[in-house]
């Protein structure tokens, strides 16, 4: 049972939106919050726009492709093997399609008391990162790093995560 122990939450892109409300779920029904919540390029739920437009209604998968691929939606890897690929953009057409199904209401009940840490590529489509300080009473912090949506993947930008998310354990086990 996680009653007496701290943990945390990360989630990049879609999974930000899973941890958020993973993390809603906990404090609503079992009265447990985590003690930090990273998301990493991902607007605030109740920000998306781009999404909700019809422009992805019915879109193939080959316009999903360019799209993701204009962006920098996906990787080089994942670009040069097509057997993946092929399996990978049904995952990610249905993903569009649950964002775009889903209906999120700001409102007290909706509400974090935790601290948020947000990442971004400088290059990324994540717009207004500094709008989750809207669903948490706790701190906002928000860092860009060079690159897309998967800036994650640059060593140097690693590395800094790994060091950041290890310091917010540290500092808040601690206090």
């Amino acid at each position: 049972m996680l009653q007496n122990v701290p943990f945390a939450f990360f989630g990049h892109s879609m999974g930000s939106y899973i941890a958020f409300m993973t993390a809603l779920h906990l404090k609503e029904n079992y009265k447990l919050e985590p003690m930090h919540c990273f998301v990493s390029s991902a607007t605030p739920l109740h920000k998306i726009t781009h999404f909700h437009s019809s422009s992805f209604s019915g879109i193939s998968e080959e316009q999903l492709f360019n799209f993701t691929t204009n962006i920098g939606g996906i990787s080089k890897d994942l670009l040069e093997n097509k057997e993946l690929l092929e399996m990978f953009l049904p995952v990610l057409k249905a993903d569009i399609q649950m964002i775009q199904n889903f209906n999120f209401v700001k409102s007290s009940k909706t509400l974090l008391s935790c601290d948020i840490t947000c990442f971004s590529g400088t290059e990324d489509i994540a717009e207004e990162m500094e709008g989750w300080k809207d669903l948490t009473s706790g701190s906002v912090e928000t860092h860009k790093f060079p690159g897309n949506h998967f800036y994650l993947t640059n060593p140097s930008n690693e590395t800094f995560l790994i060091n950041y998310i290890t310091r917010c354990f540290e500092i808040s086990y601690c206090a």
